[in-house]
C-alpha cells in the first residue's frame, strides 16, 4: 500500500478536508451579523431549549429536544385545574310522612284553639310552630351554604392563581413584542449586500440569501417567543373561563338545593295553616299574620339564579 494512502488513513477524520474559501461559518445565537447584536434571552421566560418552564401553558407539554406537544382543543392539559363534579347528595328535609302530617294537624288545631296568632294588641304576632319551621329552614339553608363554600374553596384559589398568572403572561407578551419590534421582518438592502471575508467572488444573490438566513436565524427566536407567550395567554384565558363556569354552576346547584328546601318546608306550613285557620276563632283574618312568619329565600340564591339567567339570556331580549 502506498504512503499517501497510509497517511490518509492515519489522519483524523476531517483533517484532509479543506473548506472552500467562501464557506459561511456557523453562527451561534450571540454571533453578530452585519453589525446587528444578537437578541438577548427573554428575562420573563427561559428559552425553549432549557428544561425549566416560565409562564407555562396548561395546554402544552414538552418532549426531549425542545419539541412541544399540543393538547387537543377542548381537552384539559396535564397542568389544568382538576374540577371535581358537584356533590350529588340531594340533602333536603326528611320525607313528609303521614305521621308528620298528622302531627302538624294536631299542632295547628292546638294553636288555633289557643287563639294563636292573636289579633288583639299585645298578643304574640305568630305561632311557635311557624317560628320552628322558619328556624329549621334557616339552619338547613346555612348548612347548604357551608357545603357549597367548601366545594368552591379550591376553585376560588385556582381562579386567583390563574388571574395572577395571566397578568404576568400578558406583561411578558408586551415585553417580547417590544423586543421583536426592533427587528424588522426583512433586512435592509445595504445589509443584505454586505460581503464578508472570502465572499468577494461570490454571486450577489448567494450573498443576499446568506445574509437573509443569518438574520432570520437571529430574529426567529424572538418571533417564536412572542408566539409561545400568546399561546400561553390563550390557554390561561381558556382555563380561567373553565374554572369560572364551574364556580357559577356550583352556585346554581346550591341555589337549587335551597329552593327545594323552601318548597318542602312550605308544604308543611301549608298543611299546618289550613288546619290552623279552620280552628282559629278569627278564621281567615289571621292570614296576613301567618305570612309574616314564612321563611325567606336567602339573597345569594336569587343572585346565583339571576347571574345564570343573564349569562344565557339572548342579547336581543335585553331592553
Amino acid at each position: 500500500m502506498s504512503r499517501p494512502a497510509d497517511a490518509r488513513r492515519a489522519a483524523p477524520p476531517g483533517a484532509h478536508r479543506t473548506p472552500p474559501a467562501d464557506a459561511t461559518l456557523s453562527l451561534g445565537p450571540d454571533t453578530p451579523v452585519t453589525g446587528i447584536p444578537a437578541p438577548a434571552p427573554s428575562p420573563e421566560t427561559p428559552s425553549s431549549g432549557t428544561g425549566s418552564s416560565g409562564t407555562g401553558s396548561p395546554g402544552t407539554g414538552s418532549h426531549a429536544g425542545g419539541e412541544r406537544r399540543e393538547q387537543p382543543s377542548g381537552t384539559p392539559g396535564p397542568g389544568a385545574t382538576r374540577i371535581a363534579p358537584p356533590n350529588a347528595s340531594p340533602g333536603g328535609l326528611p320525607p313528609y310522612t303521614p305521621t308528620r302530617r298528622v302531627l302538624d294537624w294536631w299542632r295547628a288545631r292546638a294553636d288555633g284553639r289557643a287563639g294563636l296568632p292573636g289579633l288583639d294588641p299585645g298578643r304574640p304576632p305568630g305561632t311557635p310552630t311557624l317560628e320552628e319551621f322558619a328556624q329549621d329552614f334557616l339552619a338547613r339553608s346555612h348548612r347548604e351554604r357551608l357545603r357549597l363554600d367548601i366545594e368552591l374553596a379550591p376553585l376560588l384559589e385556582s381562579e386567583a392563581a390563574l388571574v395572577a398568572r395571566l397578568e404576568q403572561t400578558e406583561l411578558a407578551v408586551g415585553h417580547a413584542q417590544e423586543r421583536l419590534a426592533g427587528w424588522p421582518v426583512l433586512l435592509a438592502d445595504d445589509q443584505l449586500a454586505l460581503r464578508r471575508g472570502g465572499e468577494s467572488g461570490t454571486a450577489e444573490d448567494v450573498v443576499r440569501a446568506r445574509r437573509a438566513r443569518e438574520y432570520d436565524a437571529l430574529r426567529r427566536p424572538l418571533a417564536e417567543e412572542v408566539d409561545r407567550l400568546r399561546k400561553t395567554a390563550a390557554a390561561a384565558h381558556e382555563e380561567l373561563a373553565r374554572v369560572r363556569a364551574a364556580l357559577a354552576a356550583r352556585e346554581v346547584v346550591g341555589a337549587t338545593r335551597v329552593r327545594r328546601l323552601h318548597a318542602q318546608i312550605m308544604r308543611r306550613i301549608s298543611a299546618y295553616e289550613r288546619h290552623l285557620v279552620h280552628h282559629h276563632p278569627a278564621g281567615d283574618r289571621v292570614g296576613p299574620l301567618l305570612a309574616a312568619q314564612h321563611p325567606r329565600i336567602p339573597g345569594w340564591v336569587d343572585a346565583a339564579e339571576h347571574a345564570e339567567h343573564a349569562e344565557h339570556a339572548d342579547p336581543g331580549e335585553e331592553t
